[in-house]
C-alpha cells in the first residue's frame, strides 16, 4: 500500500495537498466502537476542501483501495457513507469513453464500473480484492456499494468456475461432462461455505446439462434439506435413488429428510437400508456412519468413519462428519480436534467453523469460540445462525452492545424470526440492568 501510495504522491501532485486531510481522518485511524452522527452543516468545525479538477481514474483507484482497507477494518455504514460524502460528487471528464450510458451516475460510479471491467477482462486472480468488494456491496451504501458488490461476487464466481488448463475444449466430444462435473464441484464449494441459495442455484444449473444424473439430484436433495425444504429433498432424493438404487448417501440423506418431516417411519427405514448396503467408497462409509448415528449405535459410526478417513484421509467432509458424530456424543475436545483436521484441509470450510465455534462454547472457551464464529461470518456474511451464535457469544463475554448488533444483523436476514427477536430483547433488558 505505502508503495502505491507513493507512486500516487508523485503523479498526482495537484490534489495531494487538498486530500491529505481526509486520508488522515479516515484511513491512519482504527473505526471507532460506535459512529456519531454526522454533525450540522452549519458548525463551526473546518470541511475539507475539494479539489476543485477531476479526479483521474488512478486517483479513484488510490482512493477506492483505501475505502476497502477500510471495510476490511470493520467500517460501519455511517463511516463508509460520510467518507464517500467527503470525497464529493466529481465530474465525469476524466471518463468520458465510458460505454456506460448513464448520465445521472456520478463519476465515481462510472469509475467503479470500468474498474469492474478491467478487473473481469484479467487473467489474474483477485481473490481477496473481490472479498471485500462483496464486504462493501453488503453495507448497502447506496450504488456504489451496490456495483462494488455485484463485481465482486462475479469476481468470486468467475474464480471458482475457472477450469483448468487442461481442461477439454468446448469442441471436445466430452466438454459437457466436464461442464457438469464443474457444477457438481462449485455446488460442494457452496455446501461448505453454507451458501445455500447458490448452491440451489449451481446445482439447477447442472441439471439444466443433466436432469437425471443421480449426483445431481442428490445434490438438490442436500441442499433443499439443508434450507429446511425438507418435502422437496425427499423428492429430489427419490428420484436419485430411482437412477441410482444403491445410492447410500442420497439413501441416509432422504432419511434425514423423513425425519425432518416428522415421518419417523419413513426415516427409519432409510436408516435401516442404507446401513444393511456394503460400503465401496470412503463417501459410502460415511453415510453408513451417519445413517449409524440416526440408528443409535455411536460405536459402529465412529468405527464406519474410521474405516472411510483410514482409506481416505485428505476428506475434508469425512473429518467434519466424524467431528459432527463426536459432537453428538459430547465429546467436544474430540470433535474439536476433527474439526481442525477438516479445517486444515479446506480452511474456508464455513460448516466446520460453525460446529467448531458451538463445541468451544459448550466447553465455556468463549474467546475461542467467538474467533471460530467471526471466521464462519467472514466466509459467509449472510448466516443467520452464525450471527445468533456471535451474539450468544458475545453475550458470554459480556460483549452486550455488540451482542445487539449481531443480533440485529440477524434480523436484517430474517426479519420475522421470533428468535432472534427474543435474544435481542433480552440482552437489551440486560443493558439497561447494567
Amino acid at each position: 500500500m505505502m508503495q502505491f501510495m507513493q507512486r500516487v504522491v508523485k503523479t498526482l501532485g495537484r490534489i495531494w495537498h487538498q486530500l491529505i486531510h481526509l486520508w488522515k481522518r479516515w484511513f491512519r485511524r482504527s473505526p471507532p466502537q460506535s459512529f456519531h452522527k454526522k454533525s450540522n452543516p452549519k458548525s463551526s468545525e473546518r470541511r475539507v476542501q475539494q479539489p476543485t479538477k477531476p479526479l483521474s481514474a488512478a486517483e479513484y483507484e488510490f482512493l477506492f483501495s483505501e475505502l476497502l482497507e477500510g471495510v476490511h477494518r470493520g467500517w460501519s455504514q455511517a463511516q463508509v457513507t460520510q467518507f464517500l460524502e467527503e470525497i464529493g460528487p466529481e465530474s465525469a471528464v476524466n471518463l468520458k469513453d465510458s460505454p456506460i450510458e448513464s448520465a445521472a451516475a456520478d463519476a465515481y460510479v462510472l469509475w467503479l464500473q470500468q474498474f469492474g471491467t478491467r478487473l473481469l477482462n484479467s487473467p489474474v486472480p483477485n481473490q481477496e480484492l473481490a472479498r471485500r468488494m462483496v464486504q462493501l456491496g453488503e453495507l448497502n451504501c447506496g450504488k456504489l456499494s451496490a456495483v462494488a458488490g455485484e463485481i465482486g461476487q462475479t469476481l468470486l464466481d468467475r474464480e471458482a468456475n475457472t477450469p483448468s488448463p487442461s481442461a477439454p475444449t468446448p469442441a471436445s466430444p466430452v466438454a459437457l461432462e466436464f461442464t457438469l462435473e464443474h457444477y457438481l464441484q462449485l455446488g460442494q464449494i457452496h455446501l461448505d461455505r453454507r451458501q445455500y441459495p447458490s448452491a440451489l442455484t449451481t446445482f439447477e444449473q447442472a441439471a439444466t446439462h443433466s436432469p437425471n444424473h443421480p449426483e445431481v439430484l442428490y445434490g438438490l436433495g442436500l441442499v433443499c434439506h439443508r434450507m429446511g425444504l425438507y418435502q422437496e429433498a425427499v423428492a429430489h432424493l427419490t428420484e436419485a435413488l430411482a437412477q441410482k438404487p444403491g445410492f447410500v448417501a442420497a439413501l441416509t440423506q432422504r432419511g434425514l429428510g423423513y425425519k425432518g418431516l416428522d415421518d419417523l417411519a419413513a426415516a427409519t427405514a432409510d436408516f435401516k437400508s442404507a446401513v444393511g448396503m456394503k460400503p465401496n467408497t470412503p463417501e459410502e462409509c460415511c453415510a453408513r456412519g451417519k445413517a449409524l448415528m440416526q440408528l443409535k449405535q455411536p460405536e459402529e459410526a465412529i468405527a464406519a468413519y474410521e474405516e472411510a478417513l483410514t482409506i481416505n484421509p485428505e476428506s475434508h467432509q469425512g473429518w467434519y462428519d466424524w467431528g459432527n458424530v463426536f459432537y453428538d456424543l459430547q465429546r467436544y475436545d474430540e470433535a474439536i480436534a476433527a474439526y481442525d483436521k477438516a479445517l486444515d484441509l479446506q480452511p474456508d470450510y464455513a460448516a466446520a467453523w460453525f460446529n467448531r465455534g458451538a463445541a468451544l462454547g459448550n466447553l465455556h472457551r468463549y474467546g475461542d469460540a467467538l474467533a471460530a464464529f467471526e471466521k464462519l461470518l467472514e466466509i459467509q456474511s449472510h448466516d443467520y445462525h452464525g450471527w445468533l451464535c456471535l451474539g450468544q457469544t458475545l453475550e458470554r463475554l459480556h460483549r452486550i452492545d455488540e451482542a445487539i448488533a449481531s443480533y440485529e444483523r440477524a434480523l436484517q436476514l430474517r426479519p420475522d424470526d421470533p428468535t432472534a427477536w427474543r435474544y435481542r430483547n433480552a440482552a437489551l433488558l440486560d443493558m439497561k440492568k447494567s
